[in-house]
């Protein structure tokens, strides 16, 4: 009888374990198609039978093992893939704002269209051709400032596209700051969570999978590290700095305290204007390093300066050598010329020499100038006569005057306004700090050449970490991703154990009806 038992305790085991494994499989096929969910294996192992005496003492050999055991509920994830995705989408996050940045830059300069620079360029010549030919006419002389104003109000139109650009940069650190502290605490709840579930030898793989997910993110915006010990204490760094250390966490935030690289070297911007945040350590004076993902990409974008780092203040480092070439190399000419006697309050109070030129500048300032400051002087503001088309003093005359149409013949003279149109093919123009800007519009396309071939990178080193990642993605899911066709099977599989461990268990207990209630009935 007491093997007979011993079979029962067998098959009631089974039943458990089959019951334990439609269970299992029923909440794989119920969370298909929920987002970061792990597959779950429910992990046996055979019983051996138990020492030769006791109880259960064998008449004979042949002693049968136990019956099942159930060892665990398993997550089926690789490790390293998991790695491998989280440092490609910290990759894939710093590739894409800067692809994204830099082609929103790229429609900011709209190279080439009739609405970019060099097309106002290109316009403020032709209107200074017409002029060459009728420099006494009022007309087009009004024409030429028009276009000037309008090529100033173009550059100052994508400086202040750029300035507002980087303020939204600026600004997307500090929610991503924000984002990264959230994800802290959400981990910090998680870890204590998991920690105590546990405590009891369980696994606590719906909490793991939220985790995980929260890792997930948090990889493509930071760089992070993270391990969990053999004693289930899990942490996160940053640099070898404790984001996270199982129950502790400790928080970042941003501080303004940053020089906008923007103003660096210029003259009439207060040094405090416009201060960009810095990534501290919360409570401490020390800096977060900044070495992937998102927030990289924010900041690379927001600072970068140089050729090597195109970012918005190399552009705008780019518009304002523009600028000043632009000014200079027009200064220079125009200043030689000479306008025509006019009313002006300009005019009155010009003292003009007989030679070398009126000195009157056509832009402004003639020092300091930026893509933010440019604009068409004051003289030439005031009266379109002060464009400076002569190459000779000219005598202010009035229909009384007995020389007046030899006087106003001279009103004639383009000797200048072709000085300035040779502006155009002028190819070694610099700055007053000797950088060489050559010929302005083969420097702005350049300009738009560089920013070209730099979003164009961005663009493919952001497709491919695309698919490297979705590679990576796929690879994952194909292990830790639930198989409607599989866990089909295991159904069925559990189910026919379930079904086989209750019929063993009926066939026992008939086996003891027997036993106890007809032992001995037998010829009477």
């Amino acid at each position: 009888m007491s093997s007979t038992f011993y079979g029962l305790e067998i098959a009631r085991k089974g039943l458990y374990a089959g019951q334990k494994g439609l269970d299992v499989t029923g909440h794989n096929v119920a969370n298909v198609n929920t987002p970061g969910y792990t597959r779950q294996r429910l992990t046996v192992k055979s019983i051996p039978p138990p020492a030769n005496s006791g109880l259960y003492r064998s008449v004979g050999k042949g002693m049968a093992g136990g019956g099942v055991d159930i060892q665990s509920l398993d997550q089926i994830r690789d490790g390293y893939l998991d790695r491998q995705y989280r440092r490609e989408s910290m990759h894939l996050g710093e590739w894409t704002i800067k692809s994204n940045t830099l082609g929103y830059i790229e429609d900011i300069f709209r190279e080439p269209s009739d609405a970019s620079i060099n097309a106002a360029l290109a316009d403020l010549y032709a209107s200074m051709q017409e002029m060459s030919k009728n420099p006494e006419s009022q007309e087009i002389r009004t024409l030429v400032r028009q276009d000037a104003i309008k090529l100033t109000e173009s550059i100052h139109h994508y400086y202040d596209q750029l300035v507002q650009l980087q303020k939204e940069q600026n600004d997307a650190i500090a929610v991503t700051v924000d984002e990264i502290n959230d994800m802290v605490v959400q981990i910090r709840d998680l870890n204590e969570q998991i920690f105590k579930f546990e405590v009891g030898g369980e696994k606590a793989n719906d909490l793991r999978d939220k985790r995980n997910m929260l890792l997930d993110e948090l990889s493509q915006i930071i760089k992070v590290d993270y391990y969990e010990s053999p004693d289930g204490k899990f942490r996160v760094d940053i640099d070898g700095m404790p984001l996270v250390d199982h129950m502790h966490y400790n928080l970042i935030e941003v501080r303004a305290d940053k020089d906008n690289p923007i103003y660096e070297g210029q003259t009439g911007e207060p040094q405090y204007l416009n201060k960009l945040n810095n990534v501290y350590w919360k409570g401490s004076d020390l800096k977060v390093p900044i070495n992937g993902g998102e927030i990289k990409g924010y900041v690379d974008m927001r600072d970068g300066n140089m050729p090597d780092n195109m970012g918005i203040p190399y552009m705008i480092r780019q518009l304002n050598n523009f600028a000043a070439g632009l000014t200079k190399a027009f200064n220079e000419v125009h200043s030689k010329g000479y306008p025509i006697p006019n009313d002006s309050k300009v005019y009155k109070e010009l003292d003009i020499p007989d030679e070398g030129g009126a000195d009157i500048n056509f832009f402004e300032p003639p020092e300091g100038v930026t893509a933010k400051n440019i604009k068409v002087s004051d003289a030439i503001l005031e009266s379109v006569f002060n464009i400076a088309c002569s190459g000779q003093k000219l005598e202010q005359s009035s229909p009384n005057d007995p020389d007046y149409q030899q006087k106003i013949q001279n009103w004639g003279d383009n000797k200048n306004a072709l000085e300035m149109l040779k502006i155009r093919n002028k190819g070694d123009i610099k700055l007053e700090d000797g950088t060489l800007i050559g010929n302005l519009e083969d420097y702005f396309k350049k300009v738009i050449s560089e920013l070209a071939v730099e979003s164009s990178h961005s663009t493919k080193m952001a497709e491919g970490q695309q698919i490297l990642t979705g590679h990576i993605q796929n690879q994952r899911l194909s292990i830790s991703g639930v198989s409607l066709d599989e866990e089909m099977t295991n159904l069925i599989t559990y189910m026919h154990s379930y079904s086989a461990a209750a019929r063993t268990i009926t066939a026992m207990d008939e086996m003891l009806e027997t036993l106890i209630n007809r032992t001995g009935l037998v010829g009477r």
